[in-house]
């Protein structure tokens, strides 16, 4: 559904940006996070493992804010609205901009930790709401586990699947364009995932509101 597709592309362009703006580290890839935090437990950088400990733990709060407010919902015998969960990433996500915006793209150091956090409690709220709310069989900003199902398919049953293939690429279009927009107009680089995410409700939102009516 052209919601994940733009949620996919969105969490590419918030990773990337997130990279190169916000302390080097990832929004929403938990495993690499995790390698960074044992590379700060280390001591060979603990500024770059107390950023991806920022990002992980913001990661699993909106990960649980949403989780939480779907089984909510779930127990009141009322099904999950399957945008509601994209009004707090948004809500989120349009906070950052707004910030990002008024530092003229130049926040300080420790308000840039904080818009890290809350970027990253808007991926953890994406891939919650997205597995919960949306029941999508394909996760839209983690793609390991996705990647090696898919090889050994390809292997063992001679069979591709495209769909992930497609998934992939939308995630590197994301971020080779979050690049670019941050090389070329980096005031405003934050503007596109947020866009995206706001395409994305607005697609389920205009569904929802279709099959209502029917």
């Amino acid at each position: 559904m052209w919601a994940a597709r733009l949620l996919t592309f969105s969490a590419g362009a918030v990773n990337a940006w997130g990279f190169l703006s916000l302390g080097g580290v990832f929004t929403s890839v938990v495993t690499a996070n995790s390698a960074l935090i044992g590379v700060g437990l280390g001591g060979a950088d603990p500024t770059l493992g107390g950023l991806a400990a920022v990002a992980v733990l913001c990661y699993v709060l909106g990960a649980a804010a949403a989780g939480r407010a779907a089984g909510h919902a779930q127990r009141g015998g009322r099904r999950p609205h399957r945008a509601g969960f994209l009004l707090l990433e948004l809500l989120l996500l349009w906070a950052v901009v707004g910030w990002w915006l008024a530092a003229d793209g130049e926040p300080s150091g420790g308000q840039r930790t904080v818009m890290l956090g809350t970027v990253a409690a808007a991926m953890g709220c994406q891939n919650a709401g997205v597995r919960v709310a949306m029941g999508a069989q394909l996760p839209t900003a983690y793609l390991t586990g996705l990647l090696t199902g898919a090889v050994t398919d390809a292997v063992t049953d001679r069979r591709i699947q495209w769909r992930v293939l497609a998934t992939t690429t939308l995630l590197i279009l994301g971020a080779a364009a979050a690049t670019l927009l941050e090389r070329l107009l980096p005031g405003v680089a934050p503007l596109l995932p947020a866009l995206l995410v706001t395409a994305a409700w607005l697609t389920v939102h205009a569904r929802t509101g279709v099959r209502r009516a029917s």
